[in-house]
């Protein structure tokens, strides 16, 4: 049976009552009924009713964002019980939301079928969760921005992505920007002859509100790096804990943030956001799999699969 919160993370994702009411197969009146009585409990409105798509207040976001953590721990609480009852062949990646949402099942679609018997389960969290996690043998491998330099793990560079800055399209400051600015199709094709534009100089957005990832998180030293070496602090409108968020609320016109380049690749096309290319040597950074010196044969497998993709599909 479906909980209020199922509900509400339907309407974040589908940004629409009607749809997410069609989604769960429910009436939108009972929806509507249902959230308002949750926000009665809660004192405060999760959803701003006035923009149009609907989107979330910041009571909402972080409604959503602490929902998404209990359903990782109940997923790998499911997991591991599941282990417990059945013994056998296991494999356990770890990774952030984005990999583990967007990259891994397809990456891993292969390998899977390499090895019908194993279970593979997707572990996502924060890097420093994630390196305690490997230590202490609750991971097999994880794949993360930030190199593990603690004692007894094995660390492979793997691949490497940019950091770019999304811009919401209404934002007055992309009107002098043109020769620089991608719209959704372009930046994909960026790769193609003639495809690639001129790095912006940063120091424009120098007034502009920023969507920035908490403490913790490698993008935001790199962002802040990349903001003082072009000589401002940034305005912080909001700061979050996942970079999907910041993606979508740029998308809104919310802010300004930066974003890995990747995302394009994985997410509907929209004309509501521009990106722009940054030359800074905080703008590309490294990714790497990380697993214990003790790792079983399996592990190895995997680990020798994923370089074998040398990071096509991040």
């Amino acid at each position: 049976m479906l909980s209020y919160r199922d509900y509400i993370l339907a309407i974040s994702r589908c940004r629409s009552f009607s749809k997410a009411a069609d989604q769960l197969h429910i009436s939108q009146p009972w929806l509507s009924a249902a959230i308002k009585k949750t926000e009665q409990e809660l004192g405060l409105p999760l959803f701003d009713r006035s923009t149009t798509p609907i989107s979330l207040t910041e009571a909402g976001r972080y409604y959503v964002e602490q929902v998404e953590r209990i359903a990782q721990i109940e997923e790998e609480m499911k997991h591991r019980f599941a282990e417990l009852r059945s013994p056998g062949k296991r494999l356990r990646v770890g990774s952030s939301m984005f990999f583990c949402t967007y990259v891994l099942p397809e990456l891993l679609t292969d390998f899977a079928g390499m090895h019908p018997d194993i279970q593979l389960t997707l572990i996502e969290s924060d890097p420093a969760d994630l390196v305690r996690k490997l230590q202490k043998g609750e991971t097999d491998l994880i794949i993360e921005v930030e190199e593990p330099r603690e004692k007894q793990i094995v660390t492979v560079p793997w691949a490497s992505e940019e950091v770019i800055l999304g811009v919401p399209k209404r934002n007055p400051i992309n009107r002098n920007l043109t020769e620089y600015a991608y719209d959704f199709a372009s930046f994909l094709k960026r790769d193609t002859p003639g495809g690639r534009k001129k790095t912006v100089p940063f120091s424009l957005f120098s007034g502009e509100e920023f969507l920035l990832l908490a403490e913790g998180h490698d993008i935001r030293d790199r962002s802040l790096a990349m903001c003082r070496r072009a000589g401002f602090e940034p305005k912080v409108k909001l700061q979050l804990t996942q970079m999907m968020t910041a993606y979508y609320l740029v998308c809104e016109g919310q802010g300004v943030a930066f974003l890995r380049s990747t995302i394009p690749e994985y997410v509907a096309p929209t004309d509501s956001v521009v990106f722009y290319e940054l030359d800074d040597p905080a703008a590309v950074r490294s990714i790497y799999l990380a697993y214990r010196e003790s790792a079983e044969p399996l592990t190895l497998d995997l680990a020798r699969y994923l370089e074998e993709s040398t990071g096509q599909k991040n």
